[in-house]
């Protein structure tokens, strides 16, 4: 285990990253995992939640933004960074998130952020 993040609503959901690159949903209540998602190839070492989208960043330099609610989970994969992502964090409203990795670099990405999108702030 190399992250974890509780949903805001409800709290019965745990966000689980772990280091082989998987970011798997529990049922904490039900003791039940509920899904396993891919796509980092190495440790998930930040987790971040803005309502049913769970943003993850990994040690491959990647943020993936995935859509629980959906079999194809992945709406985004965001790239700018050169090093391990360390922090996540949704603003307040949910439209921005914040990303910083080990190459001291902020970046600022809007919402509706595809996976060609730029950060509105580096």
């Amino acid at each position: 285990i190399s992250s974890v993040s509780w949903i805001q609503e409800g709290g019965g959901h745990l966000a689980v990253g772990t280091s082989w690159g998987k970011t798997m949903l529990w049922d904490v209540r039900a003791q039940k995992q509920l899904r396993k998602m891919d796509g980092h190839t190495d440790r998930v070492g930040a987790l971040s939640w803005n309502r049913h989208i769970l943003s993850s960043g990994g040690r491959d330099n990647l943020i993936i933004n995935h859509d629980v609610r959906i079999a194809e989970h992945k709406t985004a994969t965001l790239s700018s960074h050169t090093q391990e992502v360390c922090g996540l964090a949704w603003s307040p409203d949910g439209l921005t998130l914040a990303s910083g990795a080990n190459d001291n670099k902020l970046c600022l990405w809007d919402a509706a952020a595809s996976s060609s999108s730029r950060p509105r702030f580096e």
